[in-house]
């Protein structure tokens, strides 16, 4: 009997302790999600705002858009006439863009003389054993095919000579055959070159998420070409998309201090705001005068100083 009693009494103890451990714990639930629902609704309430911030950003730079396209005839309209611009496409570029600024340059009177794409093996090297064979081939089509105004010079001081001139008469024989053995040894891609310019604008796209060896080649290469195409000719601009302005050639040519006081770089091509100012930044060129613009703090200004475009020669 004492037994049972007991028995019983145990039963009852651990079955309050069950009772209130099972009460209190659906009480701190409450609580936990109480506060989740509050924290969600906060959320909730800050997406919201963000969408209309960002729905209001979009509308404002479409005005811009929209605004600078109107008066782009006037903007352009005379700059560049009597001027040959060689378009050359680094690799990662995007079409939209070649084909935008093409047509901002025409409208502001330019002759596109070309359009060439560089691929990626043109960069390579005969340091990185993952380069070495188009590397080879890169020297010794060079070799084989060297323009005799700049004998004994790199790659792309060899192709800066085939493609630009201050006094352009027409793609010269030993040039084209140049950029016939690049393009047929796959260095690059000749889409259009019917003359050697007097200007260039060399285009690159937007940088990799995460550098390698080979983009750096890339971007070691391209501040080579763009310095041997302001050579060459009399004038060159770098331009890419926004996103230029946080890594890649636009970025190096920016830091490299000799090269940017003569080389011109635009951040921005993939708006019209953009296109206008590589037409502008021409006009610069052909005064003697470089700069670098865009929307990065990294540049000058938006856009170059509006001037006269000088009297061609």
């Amino acid at each position: 009997m004492d037994f049972r009693y007991h028995l019983v009494s145990l039963v009852a103890v651990f079955m309050a302790l069950a009772t209130g451990i099972l009460v209190g714990t659906s009480l701190l639930n409450q609580s936990l999600i109480d506060s989740q629902r509050s924290t969600i609704a906060g959320l909730a309430d800050e997406k919201d705002a963000l969408r209309h911030d960002l729905a209001t950003a979009q509308n404002q730079v479409g005005y811009r858009d929209e605004y600078l396209a109107s008066l782009h005839d006037t903007l352009l309209a005379g700059r560049l006439v009597g001027h040959h611009v060689v378009l050359v496409a680094l690799p990662g570029t995007a079409r939209k863009d070649v084909d935008g600024l093409t047509k901002t340059l025409q409208d502001a009177g330019a002759q596109i003389a070309g359009r060439i794409d560089v691929n990626a093996d043109f960069f390579d090297t005969t340091s990185q054993s993952d380069s070495v064979g188009k590397a080879i081939l890169r020297d010794q089509t060079i070799r084989s095919y060297a323009l005799s105004d700049v004998k004994g010079s790199g790659a792309e001081a060899q192709l800066a000579g085939a493609l630009v001139s201050r006094t352009p008469k027409g793609l010269e024989p030993a040039a084209a055959e140049l950029v016939n053995q690049l393009d047929r040894a796959g260095l690059i891609s000749r889409e259009q070159l019917t003359d050697r310019g007097d200007l260039a604008v060399l285009l690159t796209g937007n940088p990799a998420g995460k550098s390698g060896p080979a983009d750096e080649r890339i971007t070691t290469g391209s501040v080579r070409l763009a310095a041997a195409l302001e050579t060459a000719g009399e004038g060159t601009v770098l331009a890419g998309p926004a996103t230029a302005a946080l890594a890649g050639p636009v970025v190096a040519v920016r830091r490299d201090g000799t090269v940017s006081a003569a080389v011109s770089t635009v951040d921005g091509i993939d708006s019209p705001f953009g296109q206008v100012a590589v037409a502008y930044a021409l006009v610069e060129q052909i005064a003697g005068s470089s700069g670098q613009y865009g929307g990065a703090d990294s540049g000058d200004a938006p856009l170059p100083q509006f001037r006269v475009p000088p009297a061609k020669k």
